[in-house]
């Protein structure tokens, strides 16, 4: 069927007088509207029909195929569309520069290791899917480039880009964009490593009880998973959350307006420090996004990150701006992951100390102070979720406690440091 689909649209290769009589501005118009596909897959069509069909000169003469090994194998049933149109791309990137008996010897490899079948008809490799046969035959391609693969990276080099789109009506920004191998290799590798944090394995491995004792075995949560319901793509999100902060905080790294980059919300102290206001009132303003921010939100970028007091006169000049306020020391850090360990302290989550963000345990509108015994460090999802669930936290005697998914009493994180006692 593939080649069929193929063969059947070699009047159409380079003919656009045929298309137009058809009622279509192009060939690749009228394939995509009768085979009633996207323009891209009707683009590869006649790509692969034009490399495979054989050709007229001006003599009448007939010309063989460009691609005969492709035909071939199109026409044994042996191969199938994608495959055809790799080897074709492929193929064509280098046929300005290399000599036609070397892309002929090439193309038989190619078929060969997309058929499984050596051009003689032997058996020659398993076959496999076409994403996995991609490598294998840009390695090809590359052997027989007389310049190598530099030509490639520098087509690279030239095409790579990465830009954020306009935010959608929730306020979700779109990244699109091509990364050069190495920094996409690198970016997925940070994004699985930190995909795998939080790791659900073992939520009550270490805790102790309200009452100083250690949790028996036979309480552990037959199914941690419950723990963590986010999907892969969440995940993937969370973790370049935790990366670019953990980057913006790093000594070292670019600044805008004299200070670290970040997030930057403006509010009204009147619509703050309203006592009747709901946590869903549209109370600030982000910086480079025209959404309304709520005020849940608000008192949790103050948690986390501070603020400033800006005081501004009656025609709104501004008058003083005060030192960051309610931001704890990088000392108070410290401090937290000296007692609580080197992670966030919800149960099972491995998110490392230099990601996790400062909490106030008793907020800032309840009075709560800026204090390492109100403070407890959190990864940017649990931060996200502290004010929902499903996982709760105290504070008891200047330890973290917490309370969630299997875990119905409130429970020490972390194994108690022995205290020497002098007699």
């Amino acid at each position: 069927m593939d080649c069929a689909r193929v063969r059947v649209l070699a009047p159409l290769v380079d003919n656009s007088l045929l298309a137009e009589r058809l009622g279509y501005a192009s060939p690749t118009a009228a394939v995509a509207a009768v085979a009633r596909i996207s323009e891209r897959s009707a683009r590869a069509r006649l790509s692969i029909a034009d490399a495979v069909g054989d050709d007229t000169a001006l003599s009448g003469a007939v010309v063989a195929a460009a691609r005969p090994s492709v035909s071939d194998a199109l026409d044994a049933g042996r191969l199938g569309l994608d495959a055809a149109n790799l080897i074709t791309t492929e193929l064509a990137s280098i046929a300005g520069r290399t000599p036609a008996d070397v892309l002929d010897i090439a193309e038989s490899v190619m078929v060969g290791l997309a058929t499984g079948v050596s051009a003689s008809g032997e058996p020659m490799v398993a076959a496999v899917s076409v994403d996995f046969l991609a490598g294998e035959i840009r390695q090809v391609t590359a052997a027989a480039d007389p310049d190598g693969a530099r030509p490639r990276e520098e087509r690279a080099t030239r095409r790579r880009e990465f830009r954020l789109g306009t935010a959608d009506e929730d306020g979700l920004m779109p990244a699109h964009g091509r990364l050069l191998p190495e920094i996409g290799v690198l970016l997925a590798g940070m994004l699985e490593a930190h995909r795998r944090s939080p790791r659900f394995a073992d939520v009550n491995a270490g805790l102790i009880s309200a009452d100083g004792l250690a949790l028996a075995p036979d309480s552990r949560v037959a199914d941690s998973r419950i723990a963590d319901m986010r999907t892969p793509g969440q995940r993937r999100h969370d973790a370049l959350g935790e990366i670019l902060l953990a980057a913006a905080a790093a000594e070292g790294a670019p600044r805008l307006d004299g200070q670290s980059v970040t997030v930057l919300v403006t509010v009204t102290a009147a619509d703050l420090v309203n006592a009747g206001g709901l946590d869903s009132d549209a109370i600030g303003t982000m910086a480079g996004s025209p959404f309304p921010v709520s005020r849940r939100t608000i008192e949790r970028f103050v948690d986390a990150g501070g603020y400033r007091a800006v005081s501004v006169d009656d025609n709104g000049a501004v008058i003083s701006i005060s030192s960051p306020q309610r931001c704890f020391t990088p000392m108070q850090r410290l401090g937290m992951v000296a007692r609580d360990g080197a992670g966030c302290v919800t149960p099972g989550c491995t998110s490392p100390h230099y990601t996790l963000q400062a909490h106030h345990v008793i907020p800032d509108r309840d009075g709560g102070p800026t204090a390492l015994d109100n403070g407890l460090l959190l990864c940017f999802w649990h931060h996200q979720q502290v004010d929902t669930g499903p996982w709760e936290y105290r504070m008891i005697a200047g330890l973290p406690y917490v309370r969630g998914p299997g875990i119905p009493d409130w429970t020490h994180t972390r194994t108690r440091t022995p205290v020497a006692h002098v007699a």
